[in-house]
């Protein structure tokens, strides 16, 4: 059974990538968003109501280019320990071994990891915001003082949250994880002597 749940956290873990991650928004209006995949290369997909507002060209042309809003690395090895978890834990039920079954549970709990580096570092889509925001104001203030504060006020609005599917992406590879943990300690209790006996 614990074979099983682990095979379908993985697979779950690695549908959430495909889901929105990071929602960009300013005044509260959300502009573009981030699946797991696009994080990884920097890409975005606009939102609905940008394409209503009239800036679906430009919009789709800034996504659609060879720009990007950073790239991350720490997601892009998350996901590779995501697939490598699916691998093992089909091999762990249809072949068995004890290192496959290790490895079903150990890769989803460093893909967790260094999803939730990710988080305290930032994503990257927030540091190309912040990067365009000074090079923005210090290029419009050499014309206009005016001009340069009010984009830095419209920039200042601007901010990348994180989904639901993103801490949905953490609870599935929490499941694994848990296992993994529990393995762990189990195997250092074994391997503790018992008090009153001599190691």
């Amino acid at each position: 059974m614990f074979k099983k749940l682990n095979l379908a956290s993985s697979l779950a873990a690695l549908i959430f990538f495909a889901f929105p991650w990071i929602d960009i928004q300013c005044s509260g209006k959300s502009l573009a968003t981030q699946s797991g995949f696009q994080v990884i290369y920097g890409g975005g997909s606009p939102s609905a109501e940008l394409e209503r507002m009239g800036d679906s060209g430009q919009s789709k042309k800034s996504t659609s280019s060879g720009e990007s809003m950073g790239f991350a690395p720490l997601v892009a090895l998350a996901l590779i320990a995501v697939i490598g978890s699916i691998v093992c834990a089909f091999m762990a039920i249809f072949r068995g071994g004890e290192r496959a079954d290790k490895l079903s549970s150990g890769l989803p709990a460093a893909a967790l990891l260094l999803l939730v580096l990710q988080l305290i570092v930032g994503f990257p889509v927030e540091k190309e915001m912040i990067e365009s925001m000074s090079k923005g104001t210090t290029t419009d203030q050499a014309g206009s003082d005016n001009f340069g504060n009010s984009m830095a006020t419209a920039m200042m609005n601007i901010q990348a949250k994180t989904a639901p599917a993103f801490y949905l992406e953490l609870l599935a590879l929490g499941i694994p994880s848990l296992f993994f943990a529990n393995g762990l300690i189990d195997r250092y209790r074994k391997d503790r002597p018992e008090e009153g006996q001599l190691p």
